[in-house]
C-alpha cells in the first residue's frame, strides 16, 4: 500500500477539522495509507518568511527531515503546501540554511522528500485509476465550481503542478466523483484572506466578485482546498449579502468532503452541512427523475 507522510498543519487541528477527517477517510476508502509526521512542529506559514527568510525555511525544513523518513509528505492545507514546498526548493540549493538544521541534530538530504497537496495526490490516484469501481455514490447533477485560489498552483516555479491560469485537477476529481465541474473566471483568484486586519473591504470586494462568478456561472456548491479560503468564504457571506447584497449565498465545502461522500465514507468523519447533503440528494433525486422520464 502507498503511505505518505502527513502534515495536518495548525488549522486542520482546530477551525478545519472537516477538512482532516474528510481527507484521511477519502485516503482510506483509496487504499492510500497517510502517516502522522512524527513531532510535527507549525511549518511558519504565512508571516515567518517576513521576519527571517532563512530561519522560516529551517522551520519548515525540520517537519521535511522528519516526514522524509516515512515518505513524499502531503499538505491538505495551501498555505502549508506552499511554506514546505518553498522550504524544499530553497534546502535544494542553499546549504547555509541546510547547515542550519545540522547543529540543531536534523540533516536534510536533498532530494529526498517530496512535498505534494491533497488535490495533487488525489489527482494522482486518480491517473493510476485508483478511484475505479469505489465511487458508489456519485454526485449526480451536482454543479460545482472548484476554487484552487491562489496558492496551489502559484508561483509554477515552486508550486510544479497544474497549469497555473486555469487549472483542472480538481474538476477531474469533481468529474470523477460524479457530479458537473462548472467553467468559472475566478478558480484560482485571491479571497484576500490575509489581508482583512489591513484593509478589510479590499478583501470583502475580492470574495464577492469570487462568490458572485460562481452564482453566475450556475454552480450549487464550491469546493476549496484551502482551510483559509473556506473560512474567509465562508464567514464573510452573511455581512456581505447586507453589506452588497450578494447575487445569492452559496455553501462552501471541502472538495475532499464532496469526494468522500461520492466514495460512501462515514458521515460522521465527512461532517457535511446538513443542508449541503440535502441538496446533493436532491441533485441525484432530479438526475434519477429525468432518468426514468427518459
Amino acid at each position: 500500500m502507498q503511505t505518505y507522510a502527513y502534515f495536518p498543519g495548525c488549522s486542520l487541528e482546530t477551525s478545519a477539522k472537516e477538512y482532516d477527517t474528510s481527507t484521511r477517510a477519502v485516503f482510506d476508502k483509496l487504499g492510500i495509507g497517510l502517516k502522522e509526521v512524527p513531532d510535527w512542529s507549525c511549518c511558519g506559514s504565512s508571516q515567518a518568511h517576513k521576519v527571517d527568510r532563512d530561519m522560516a525555511a529551517a522551520i519548515a525544513g525540520r517537519n521535511l527531515v522528519l516526514a522524509s523518513e516515512i515518505g513524499d509528505i502531503v499538505a491538505p492545507c495551501a498555505s502549508c503546501f506552499m511554506s514546505l514546498k518553498e522550504a524544499a526548493v530553497e534546502l535544494e540549493h542553499d546549504s547555509e540554511i541546510r547547515d542550519t538544521l545540522k547543529e540543531n541534530g536534523l540533516e536534510y538530504l536533498p532530494g529526498s522528500v517530496r512535498v505534494i497537496s491533497t488535490v495533487e495526490a488525489a489527482h494522482n490516484a486518480l491517473e493510476k485509476g485508483m478511484f475505479e469501481g469505489k465511487i458508489t455514490k456519485p454526485l449526480k447533477n451536482l454543479k460545482v465550481a472548484s476554487y484552487y485560489g491562489c496558492l496551489l498552483v502559484r508561483p509554477p516555479k515552486i508550486a510544479q503542478f497544474d497549469d497555473v491560469e486555469n487549472p483542472m485537477s480538481m474538476d477531474r476529481l469533481m468529474e470523477a466523483a460524479g457530479a458537473t465541474p462548472v467553467k468559472w473566471s475566478h478558480k484560482t483568484e485571491c479571497c484576500g484572506n490575509a489581508y482583512i486586519m489591513v484593509d478589510k473591504d479590499m478583501t470583502l470586494n475580492l470574495v464577492r466578485n469570487i462568490l458572485n462568478a460562481a452564482v453566475s456561472a450556475g454552480a450549487d456548491v464550491v469546493a476549496a482546498a484551502c482551510p483559509l479560503c473556506h473560512m474567509n468564504l465562508v464567514m464573510r457571506q452573511p455581512y456581505m449579502m447586507q453589506k452588497y447584497g450578494l447575487k445569492s449565498e452559496i455553501p462552501i465545502v471541502y472538495f475532499s468532503q464532496l469526494l468522500g461522500t461520492a466514495l460512501n465514507a462515514d458521515e460522521q468523519d465527512l461532517d457535511i452541512d446538513g443542508e449541503v447533503m440535502r441538496l446533493i440528494n436532491k441533485r441525484r433525486q432530479e438526475a434519477n427523475e429525468v432518468k426514468e422520464v427518459g
